[in-house]
């Protein structure tokens, strides 16, 4: 929610179709955007792991660390993640104005074209999940991970449509917050551990 919440109140309000296909089909293009990038990573990863022993360890701490961030993000404690989202704001410059000649949308073309474009907008939520794709080492894993990871957040971003104010409470809730950093700072600390044990 913290993540994409704005653009879906945006979608909602410029679209003129009532129709759950529309809305849907937003989420299946910025899915399939999630998965190709994450099949392009996955490529880097067995292309890195294959010419350099070491490189599957160095990834994995790094997943970690980009966990780490994501769970400082999340608490709204650092931006240290917003220095990704810098330099992916170059591309989103470029692919940006292609959007407005999609709106208002008014069928499910429309709203999968847009959804292709939004997977392409900078988040250091999908940047630090990116990298933990890139441990795979093998670009199917890395599409898949990636999808579920697009997936994992249907449910909350469909009801964020259509329960806006009272998810925007909820999560601007401290302990939810919390919660919810300090589950993913831990998986983070554990990748790390795990990487050199």
């Amino acid at each position: 929610m913290g993540m994409c919440g704005g653009i879906v109140g945006a979608l909602s309000l410029n679209t003129q179709s009532k129709n759950i296909s529309v809305h849907l089909s937003y989420h299946l293009g910025r899915i399939t955007t999630y998965a190709l990038l994450g099949f392009i990573v996955g490529l880097a990863g067995l292309w890195l792991a294959s010419t350099h022993s070491y490189v599957g360890q160095v990834l994995r701490i790094l997943s970690g660390v980009m966990l780490i961030l994501m769970g400082g993000y999340v608490l709204g404690n650092t931006h240290l993640l917003l220095w990704f989202e810098t330099k992916g704001g170059g591309l989103w410059q470029k692919v940006q104005p292609l959007s407005k000649g999609l709106l208002p949308v008014k069928s499910a073309k429309q709203g999968l074209l847009l959804g292709l474009l939004w997977g392409l907008l900078p988040c250091g939520l999908i940047y630090s999940t990116l990298s933990w794709a890139m441990v795979t080492a093998n670009p199917w894993h890395s599409a898949g991970l990636m999808a579920m990871f697009g997936l994992g957040n249907l449910p909350a971003l469909l009801s964020f449509s259509a329960f806006a104010q009272q998810l925007n409470r909820l999560k601007q809730t401290v302990w939810v917050r919390r919660l919810l950093a300090t589950l993913i700072i831990s998986f983070g600390i554990w990748t790390i551990i795990a990487s050199l044990i």
